[in-house]
């Protein structure tokens, strides 16, 4: 038999169970002579697979608070300065420095006062130096507002080229079952689809800075996340013609 390009918009293949609708031609078809004799076979194939992380992400903002905007904004600007400065020690961080807001307050009976903030992210392929550095920035007052695991993209398609593989050969060998059970054999197929069914988004991990209240022997410790598998899901629907 032969198969046809695939067309693939994004996702990541990966075998399981699949379903198959069969169809004799009927007169709506008889414009296209190219199906005419045959019976038309679809399948529908839906599988996951699942990968460990190879990225992880910390979000931080930086905020502060006074009567002064200058004054507010110089402190948030020391901060962020501070921590992009430790961050380029380790050449495999990442650094992105984000949005940035400054916005006054008048309660009725307080003073008015301003507050500065703008948000960090910070990567790297894994925990051994970007957790240490995120234990680091909280003990300087950076709010950590989420950890995140996610695969890179590199890896992502390392995935789906391997899994493209054995989705193609399952195809083949389901049509083949199919069409025996019928009587049939494989002409070709006419069509291969393939539809994202769940793009791995990363797996958060929320937390907050340490308050007040908390008690002084927890300063010091960096915080914790374990890279647990994440499952990618995708949808195959092909199109075969069965012959005598």
């Amino acid at each position: 038999m032969t198969l046809p390009s695939i067309f693939r918009p994004v996702g990541l293949l990966a075998l399981a169970s699949g379903v198959a609708v069969m169809a004799c031609n009927a007169p709506a078809y008889a414009e296209d002579s190219s199906t005419a004799p045959y019976t038309r076979l679809e399948i529908h194939a839906t599988g996951t697979t699942q990968a460990a992380p190879d990225k992880l992400s910390a979000r931080f903002r930086a905020e502060s608070q006074n009567k002064n905007a200058a004054s507010a904004q110089g402190d948030v600007n020391a901060v962020v300065k501070k921590a992009t400065d430790e961050a380029a020690k380790n050449t495999d961080i990442k650094a992105a420095v984000l949005q940035y807001s400054v916005y006054e307050t008048r309660p009725e009976k307080a003073r008015p006062y301003w507050t500065a903030s703008q948000t960090l992210s910070f990567s790297a392929t894994d925990g051994k130096s970007l957790l240490p550095l995120a234990g680091q920035l909280q003990a300087q007052g950076l709010i950590l507002e989420g950890l995140d695991w996610s695969l890179s993209d590199e890896k992502r398609q390392s995935l789906f080229l391997e899994a493209e593989k054995q989705a193609v050969t399952e195809l083949k060998k389901q049509a083949d079952t199919l069409a025996a059970s019928l009587g049939l054999h494989v002409a070709r197929f006419t069509q291969i689809s393939v539809s994202d069914q769940g793009y791995p988004h990363p797996m958060p991990i929320m937390l907050r800075a340490a308050s007040a209240g908390i008690a002084n022997d927890s300063v010091g410790y960096s915080p914790s996340s374990t890279a647990e598998n994440q499952t990618v899901r995708a949808d195959l629907r092909a199109t075969v013609l069965l012959a005598p």
